[in-house]
């Protein structure tokens, strides 16, 4: 799992994702969910190794990776479930995984990364990730430093709507298979809006 992508900002999270699951013993998947709207107020998206994901995401995920059905969860319940579920992986060790979560606070957009490496695990770390002012925007990219650069300038070129970050992701992965073999062109999104 290679790719997930996502735009918050104080109207809207945006998340997207390619669809390609690269298999253990070589085999290709095609049309693989990695982005999964918890429920109004909740998106994941899934990068890294798939039993690490599972792992991370097991309150939310079914083992078959469908989304459980009819979680109430707010955005901050998802963190702690999901943080807890992290630090255990830590302490493991020999896991892998670039994932997020974002989605409404019940006052703004936020999102948190979280991160481990198993080879280099000083380098692992959650993130949190808040647009500083109203008018900010976040980009976060879960995948190959490349990728995010290639966001940024398609998101320059298309705009930072709804329409424009769908055809600057769609830019991100045509560039993207010609370096990645973990990528493919398919692309997935959700979206969760400010209510009313």
């Amino acid at each position: 799992m290679s790719l997930v992508q996502a735009v918050i900002c104080d109207q809207f999270a945006f998340v997207c994702g390619e669809q390609q699951l690269n298999l253990n013993n070589g085999g290709v998947l095609h049309n693989f969910r990695k982005i999964f709207r918890v429920n109004d107020n909740v998106i994941i998206g899934l990068s890294g190794m798939v039993e690490d994901n599972y792992y991370l995401f097991q309150d939310y995920l079914n083992v078959d990776f469908t989304l459980k059905e009819g979680c109430p969860d707010s955005l901050e319940e998802v963190f702690e479930k999901v943080a807890a579920r992290y630090r255990e992986m830590v302490e493991q060790g020999e896991c892998d995984v670039f994932s997020l979560v974002c989605g409404w606070n019940g006052s703004e957009f936020e999102a948190k990364t979280y991160y481990i490496n198993s080879v280099c695990t000083e380098d692992s770390r959650i993130t949190d990730v808040r647009p500083e002012h109203e008018k900010d925007a976040k980009l976060i990219s879960c995948g190959d430093n490349r990728h995010y650069d290639n966001f940024l300038s398609a998101v320059y070129r298309h705009g930072a709507d709804i329409p424009g970050l769908q055809k600057a992701f769609r830019d991100v992965l045509a560039q993207g298979i010609m370096f990645d073999d973990y990528i493919d062109k398919n692309a997935q999104f959700e979206v969760i809006r400010r209510p009313e």
